[in-house]
């Protein structure tokens, strides 16, 4: 028998090894207690190994939190979404490529932060990992059905993995979904993502093969006003759909066709030295479907002109009240009707806003172990992202064409003469499918050189990884602006190149193999993203003024325990943002003309702790708990500059916006949920859980906080307060459950879940919110007064279910 303090470490690599299955699915994770004759033990003689189970633990935090947590918008420790990374194989993956991923029989590792400075040279957002392993599950196919009310009505998943002959090792599968949602009218999915992977070993190397084609068409839901849903009575109005001749009809519709192809080369190069060289390729297109009016009034129903509270007439607010479709809703048979009155040319058309990607990436990675407490990881990266961007005629709804001119200048008595989107073809018509209005591609080229290097002992842990890169980005122009001929919008712009770079140190003890305490540091300039590089991309090439990287700098403290009845993680991180760059096209009230807005020198500072535990209460039930505590707050007045679209003459220049003691919007302050499961004889069980996330806030908009509309528009202090105080959205909590029961059939399994989210159908909460970028106008006898456009909301779900019945054989 092995001595008590090794029998936990052991148990933790007996689950640690055990036999890969062929894909995830809810009902298994329902259900941690597999077959005997399912485990796979594979012991190695490293004592290390004991204390590494404790070091390299998965993201507990991650696992409780994202089931249990209400389904509000949570940027976990204030970072943005698109600061997580995701890889598999050392390609980059995005995330419409999970799902195939997973049925494939990928295992999935997510660290959060700091914790990934072990892991990888990238960023503060933390890392997601997708591993395959070797071994052949021992119930290769699997098939599931699933049920449910909100997005889609019917999905379906098929996945196999075996062997094909010659040395060649394959998995497929397959993920649909379709239907529309059962609560919100107008939103719809229709999605089929397909995937296989290939491996073969040849001689000491091993190729393996990846791609996935993801095809998707999906009716979107659109934020909206507080005054429309309370005149609605419907927290999930959606502003976004209408009738046509009596059917369901959504102008906003999200399609994307981006297949990914993937190609992982591993090989030992000596006894100390392997090599894996990857390529991944990314291409297809994706577009976002709206409507666009031409010199005539928004079709838009929840349009602040379109509302009583704007009108001030009783005959607006009795339609709204009935929810009369014609007022409530988009009107596709009037706008039709006012496009055949128009003499052929269009007045209402529905646009798609395209985007045509290539992403080429590559990369050598190598792995050199001097000495068996040394592991030396280094290697090269190359990044080609182009990003064709334009805008599609979609539908002319009735009409014949319309002509390809700036439609926001055809009222301008001044630049009325200078109106052709593209002065290479004047004039050109344009017909449903044709593009128009814009088009032009981002691109972006980076090359990075990783440095890594690990440090074993049994008890102590070390890890420096470095990243230093040489990037360029440029835009080029397709279209000859008459706004801004020749190489003003047409060709290239100058080229910026940024040396970005990360430094991340961590370091751990094990007290014992129960006991952890590790701690990171990072300091980063990060590459911003293209599009704010630019004033306005869909004009010209003008680009912001001091065009810099962003600065990040964190720190965390992690503890983590495990024994045979309790696991805990434990940490306490800040990370500070500085010079981020956003910019934005909107139309300036104060100044009645169409603007850039750029700003520049964008702070932030995220403080917390997060801490989980999950309590093996008896052999059957299981209780896991998880909590947040943070300060996500603006801690700079960021710079801002607004020019006219037009001639890009300044309206307001090197303005400070007072934003710094502003809320990150979407970041809760404070988060807490629990889960208490049971897991019966016979394959029943259920789960019991609940969430809160408190201290919400609407996302800020620096320019209502500068001199120029805070003191110019808000003179009065009840308007001076709406522009710069930052509104809290109510604190959202859920109660969920779930019942499940496995059949054994055989060596096959069947698995039945129904979960019901949301079971008090509370939905008072906001998703989340964000001000207005516009200001109204009020009169009031000789006087003019402003104040900032409404809030607008997204409103969470009500109570919904989702049915799953999967078969693994």
């Amino acid at each position: 028998m092995f001595p008590p303090r090794v029998r936990l470490p052991l148990l933790l690599l007996c689950l640690l090894y055990a036999g890969r299955a062929a894909g995830q699915s809810g009902a298994d994770d329902y259900y941690p207690f597999a077959e005997p004759e399912e485990r796979v033990v594979r012991l190695l003689t490293d004592s290390a190994l004991f204390y590494r189970a404790v070091q390299h633990a998965p993201d507990l935090y991650d696992r409780i939190a994202g089931f249990a947590l209400p389904q509000v918008a949570v940027k976990r420790r204030g970072q943005p979404f698109t600061a997580e990374a995701a890889s598999v194989g050392g390609v980059a993956l995005p995330y419409r490529y999970f799902s195939v991923v997973r049925l494939l029989g990928a295992e999935e590792e997510a660290r959060p932060g700091l914790a990934s400075a072990v892991q990888t040279a990238g960023g503060a957002g933390g890392v997601r990992e997708f591993r395959f392993g070797d071994d052949m599950p021992l119930l290769p196919f699997y098939a599931s059905v699933r049920l449910t009310d909100r997005n889609y009505r019917v999905g379906a998943q098929l996945a196999a993995v075996g062997e094909l002959g010659r040395g060649w090792r394959g998995a497929a599968a397959l993920d649909a979904r379709t239907g529309r949602d059962l609560q919100v009218e107008g939103v719809f999915t229709n999605a089929l993502t397909a995937g296989f992977r290939l491996a073969k070993s040849f001689g000491r190397g091993e190729l393996a093969l990846l791609a996935a084609v993801p095809l998707s068409a999906r009716g979107t839901r659109l934020s909206s006003v507080e005054e429309a849903f309370v005149l609605t009575g419907d927290r999930l109005y959606n502003p976004a759909w209408g009738f046509q001749n009596g059917k369901v009809r959504n102008a906003r519709v999200r399609r994307e066709a981006v297949p990914l192809a993937a190609a992982v080369w591993d090989m030992p190069l000596s006894v100390v030295t392997t090599l894996r060289a990857s390529f991944g390729a990314e291409a297809g297109e994706r577009s976002y479907s709206g409507l666009g009016w031409y010199d005539a009034r928004t079709p838009m129903p929840d349009n602040y002109r379109c509302l009583p509270g704007y009108t001030g007439d009783r005959e607006t607010e009795r339609v709204w009240r009935e929810r009369d479709p014609r007022f409530t809703q988009i009107d596709w048979d009037a706008l039709i009707a006012r496009n055949r009155m128009a003499g052929g040319e269009a007045v209402y058309a529905l646009e798609e806003r395209a985007e045509r990607l290539c992403n080429l990436r590559a990369a050598a990675s190598f792995t050199t172990e001097p000495d068996p407490r040394l592991t030396l990881r280094y290697g090269v990266d190359y990044d080609y992202l182009a990003t064709r961007r334009f805008k599609r005629m979609r539908d002319l709804l009735g009409a014949d064409h319309i002509v390809d001119i700036d439609q926001y200048l055809v009222d301008d008595d001044t630049y009325g003469n200078l109106m052709q989107n593209d002065l290479r073809h004047p004039g050109r018509v344009v017909r449903e499918g044709d593009r128009f209005g814009y088009d032009y591609t981002l691109t972006v080229r980076e090359l990075r050189v990783r440095l890594r290097a690990e440090y074993r002992s049994d008890r102590f842990r070390a890890d420096l990884a470095a990243m230093f890169g040489d990037a360029v980005v440029c835009r080029r122009g397709h279209y000859e602006k008459e706004l801004f001929p020749g190489e003003g919008s047409f060709g290239p712009s100058r080229r910026m190149r940024f040396t970005p770079y990360t430094l991340k140190f961590s370091a751990g003890w094990s007290f014992s193999p129960r006991n952890y305490i590790g701690a990171a540091a990072l300091v980063a300039a990060a590459l911003p993203e293209a599009e704010h590089l630019f004033l306005q991309p869909q004009y010209n090439n003008r680009t912001v003024d001091d065009p810099v990287p962003e600065r990040l700098y964190g720190a965390e403290a992690t503890f983590r325990l495990t024994g045979p009845a309790v696991e805990l993680q434990a940490a306490a991180f800040a990370t500070a943002t500085f010079d981020a760059i956003r910019t934005v096209r909107y139309y300036d009230d104060l100044a009645g003309v169409y603007a850039d807005l750029a700003q520049t020198g964008i702070g932030t500072l995220a403080l917390g702790a997060e801490i989980a535990a999950q309590f093996r209460l008896s052999y059957r039930w299981q209780l896991s708990l998880a909590a947040s505590a943070g300060r996500y707050r603006y801690v700079r007045d960021p710079r801002i500059t607004v020019l006219s679209d037009v001639d890009n003459t300044p309206v307001d220049r090197d303005a400070a916006s007072h934003m710094g003691g502003c809320r990150i919007g979407g970041a809760p302050q404070w988060t807490g949920c629990g889960e208490l499961s049971y897991f019966g004889p016979k394959g029943w069980g259920f789960r019991l859980s609940a969430g809160f996330a408190g201290g919400r806030y609407v996302e800020p908009q620096a320019l209502r906080r500068t001199e120029r509309l805070a003191r110019q528009a808000g003179l009065m202090p009840e308007a001076f307060d709406a522009f710069t105080v930052q509104e809290r959205l109510h604190d959202a909590w859920t109660v969920d459950a779930a019942l499940f029961k496995t059949f054994y059939l055989g060596r096959s399994r069947l698995a039945a879940a129904l979960m019901l989210r949301n079971l008090t159908g509370e939905n008072d909460a906001a998703y989340s919110g964000w001000e207005s970028l516009r200001v109204r106008r009020l009169r009031a006898g000789d006087g003019t007064y402003y104040e900032p456009q409404a809030t607008r909301y997204t409103y969470i779900y009500p109570r919904s279910f989702f049915l799953t019945i999967s078969y693994r054989f």
